[in-house]
């Protein structure tokens, strides 16, 4: 099962880089964290902790949906937490939004200290990528983000920092990451 729990962490931090880039969580990532759950749980768990997995994630799901209702979340982190909520075990819960959370106040803090830096970091990996993957398989799910206008890290009318709360998820899914197999 680590090696699932590798690839989950790397799908995480796809999700995380592009919502740092574009502030946009492909569905296909999500997907793939799912996906990846349910042949390594097949294989290796029983169907009630499956089961329990699920439960889980629909409250999740349900709360996410609340945040994204009241503009606390987008609607990419809701399915990306709720896809990330199966892979933590009950036990492992409340360690997993302590992470969160955590690393939530901490990217708020950066983000509202160097909004403006931010936004020029990102301008410079686009064009990297845009240049580095242009001819690669990669290239045409790439430059299906690559073509959207701009989203400033700041938004326009309210001068309000946008976070990608998508890489404080990823924070937590290196944590259970990591518990699950370091055993910390």
């Amino acid at each position: 099962m680590q090696t699932f729990y590798i690839i989950f962490s790397l799908l995480a931090c796809c999700a995380a880089i592009f919502d740092f880039l574009f502030y946009r969580i492909p569905n296909i990532i999500c997907i793939l964290i799912v996906l990846f759950f349910f042949i390594g749980s097949t294989i290796f768990y029983p169907v009630e902790k499956i089961t329990e997995a699920l439960l889980f994630a629909s409250g999740t799901l349900g709360v996410g949906f609340l945040l994204y209702a009241v503009r606390i979340f987008g609607p990419g982190d809701a399915k990306l937490l709720t896809a990330s909520v199966l892979w933590v075990e009950s036990s492992n819960f409340l360690v997993f939004i302590l992470a969160i959370s955590v690393c939530g106040g901490l990217l708020g803090i950066f983000y509202l200290s160097l909004s403006d830096e931010i936004d020029k970091i990102r301008l410079k990996i686009n064009i990297f990528l845009t240049k580095f993957l242009q001819d690669s398989l990669l290239w045409t799910f790439y430059k299906r983000y690559q073509g959207l206008p701009f989203k400033n890290s700041r938004s326009t009318e309210s001068k309000k920092v946008i976070l990608p709360y998508g890489i404080a998820i990823c924070g937590g899914c290196l944590v259970i990451t990591y518990i699950k197999i370091w055993g910390a």
